[in-house]
């Protein structure tokens, strides 16, 4: 479908390490594309295994979120995705760099990882396992997110964040006391928890969402509502839209990129 005289290798992988490799490999040879099968996960490895390289990249989803994929437009199912490649067009989009990382969709700390931790812990259990979060689907990240909230053991950090705003080019610098912190570059995550409706993934800045400590059912009724887009009519919900971002923690927080944790 891509035309005469192109190439293609098959490289079947079982771990983000073993993707980040074959992307890593593949640049380093020149690739023109490299199309990666599977999740944000797996697009995220590959992202990072290609780095600075001009190799580009393109996307046939085929994980439970399928974020990155759905906000360039992508329709859902492998042969809807080979069509689209066939006819797709090069589009230039922002990366967030987090200790070196990137990603390019969703990611977070506090309770936001815990929930992405958590995801990944069942998805790496038994056979059954396995075969029962394929069955439900994205909604894996719904009950995730239930379990974390009513049963997490501790949740969030005092934040203290410097950032550069968007809008004036200003430093700031804000401290709260939250249960975690939602860092975005697109207006949703799955099919339905909405985020900042300004959010894009090609306009050079992305959002920080604070979620205040409050108590547990708050944020679980906040978390209910964002999967209406009705999130940020919690008064004491707000996003911030920075260029840049320094974030200082009071005690050890996972942070998480494309549903992958990728720093400590």
């Amino acid at each position: 479908m891509l035309g005469d005289g192109v190439t293609i290798t098959e490289c079947r992988v079982r771990s983000a390490e073993a993707a980040r490799a074959a992307a890593r490999g593949a640049a380093a040879w020149n690739t023109d594309l490299v199309i990666a099968v599977g999740g944000d996960g797996t697009v995220n490895a590959c992202v990072n295994g290609i780095g600075d390289a001009p190799t580009r990249l393109a996307v046939v989803p085929a994980g439970t979120a399928n974020d990155l994929a759905r906000v360039l437009g992508q329709r859902p199912g492998a042969a809807a995705a080979a069509v689209d490649l066939q006819r797709g067009e090069r589009r230039d989009i922002d990366a967030i760099d987090v200790d070196g990382v990137r990603f390019y969709s969703a990611g977070g700390l506090g309770w936001v990882a815990d929930v992405a931790d958590l995801a990944n812990r069942l998805r790496a259990g038994s056979r059954l396992r396995r075969w029962a979060v394929g069955a439900i689907g994205s909604l894996l990240y719904t009950v995730a997110c239930v379990a974390v909230i009513l049963f997490g053991r501790s949740l969030g950090a005092r934040y203290r964040i410097r950032y550069r705003d968007a809008a004036s080019g200003d430093e700031r610098t804000r401290e709260v006391d939250a249960y975690g912190m939602l860092v975005a570059n697109c207006d949703r995550v799955g099919k339905a928890f909405f985020l900042a409706p300004v959010s894009r993934v090609d306009d050079g800045r992305y959002e920080l969402i604070v979620f205040p400590r409050t108590t547990r059912l708050r944020l679980l009724r906040q978390v209910l509502a964002a999967q209406r887009g009705r999130m940020f009519d919690f008064p004491d919900m707000e996003w911030i839209q920075v260029t840049c971002a320094h974030i200082d923690c009071d005690r050890p927080q996972r942070f998480f990129g494309d549903g992958e944790i990728l720093a400590v």
